[in-house]
């Protein structure tokens, strides 16, 4: 069982989380442009999850070599994050919005809080007091309003966009999950680069590897690309990983519905689509949710970070 304190400070975590959800918005507004464009979105994750992965060990390589050691018998495990965990949020949420409307695909993603609550308390004998169990609910019925999921009738939609949306969320609780139990013994950026290689491996052994010829494209299209692959995958995958390091998954996952509201304030400021009432009522219920689970700071000392402090040497 968790033994938790109460504490003033760690506001650092949540932070994290909150520039992680923002900028996963602005990367799902720049890839709008480039499906509009005709580019494949099964490419896109294609560039996303190459080019991160060699990002992040350039910088590795060159400013943090050490953090390239890794022991083998963690391979299995790493790969199983990069391959189901990163490659099958992507795939599973790309088909469920080929089938859905992209507002229920978003609501049955962020299910996922549900999920890796249930499965923290069943399985790692998570500690889940009432107010983390009310700020789940008050998250997820936010997201319900924000994405206006209200005005699309549930049982004429697509029985297989359903099912892609509902393991979209299962895919995203387990690398949260799986990422948080790797990060116990490793530095976030090393347990990143590695599922962003697997994944890597993976999704260029499916598609051509020729797709990543960035130079036959446009400027714009080049330049749109570039961000999503930093500003939109590896640095918002970076930070979201460094806060469950101090927050743990369930925490991390109620902070990262911050990440609808956002895609609807950057629609509003960068293409003129005007927020409804129900939509700023919906912000309202996340925003007050991450409150109160930010207000009720405390150490947990099964986060990664006090995990690895107190292991053997």
């Amino acid at each position: 069982m968790s033994k938790n304190t109460r504490e003033s400070g760690q506001i650092k975590p949540y932070l994290f989380i909150m520039c992680a959800a923002f900028l996963w918005a602005s990367g799902g507004t720049a890839s709008k442009y480039l499906f509009n464009t005709g580019m494949s979105p099964y490419i896109l994750v294609q560039y996303r999850v190459s080019f991160s992965a060699l990002v992040i060990f350039g910088y590795l390589f060159f400013f943090e070599r050490n953090l390239l050691k890794i022991n083998r018998k963690d391979l299995w495990n790493i790969a199983i994050l990069g391959a189901f965990g990163m490659g099958g949020v992507q795939v599973t949420y790309l088909f469920a919005i080929s089938k859905i409307k992209v507002a229920m695909a978003i609501l049955l993603q962020y299910l996922a809080p549900f999920f890796v609550a249930i499965y923290s308390y069943l399985f790692f004998k998570e500690r889940m007091d009432r107010w983390k169990v009310f700020s789940i609910f008050l998250a997820f019925i936010g997201c319900f309003f924000v994405v206006e999921a209200y005005s699309v009738s549930f049982f004429s939609l697509d029985k297989w966009g359903v099912i892609a949306g509902l393991l979209s969320a299962g895919f995203f609780s387990f690398y949260s999950l799986l990422g948080e139990r790797l990060m116990r013994k490793y530095n976030p950026w090393t347990v990143l680069f590695y599922a962003f290689a697997f994944a890597t491996i993976l999704f260029n052994s499916i598609l051509p590897p020729k797709n990543l010829l960035l130079w036959k494209t446009e400027f714009r299209t080049f330049i749109t690309v570039v961000y999503i692959i930093s500003f939109g995958t590896a640095i918002p995958f970076g930070l979201y990983f460094m806060g469950i390091e101090h927050l743990r998954a369930t925490r991390a996952t109620i902070v990262a519905t911050l990440e609808p509201i956002s895609a609807g304030i950057l629609s509003f400021i960068m293409l003129g689509e005007v927020l409804t009432p129900c939509q700023i009522f919906g912000g309202f219920l996340v925003i007050t949710a991450i409150i109160i689970i930010q207000s009720r700071r405390e150490i947990d000392l099964e986060a990664p970070v006090f995990m690895k402090k107190n292991r053997p040497n």
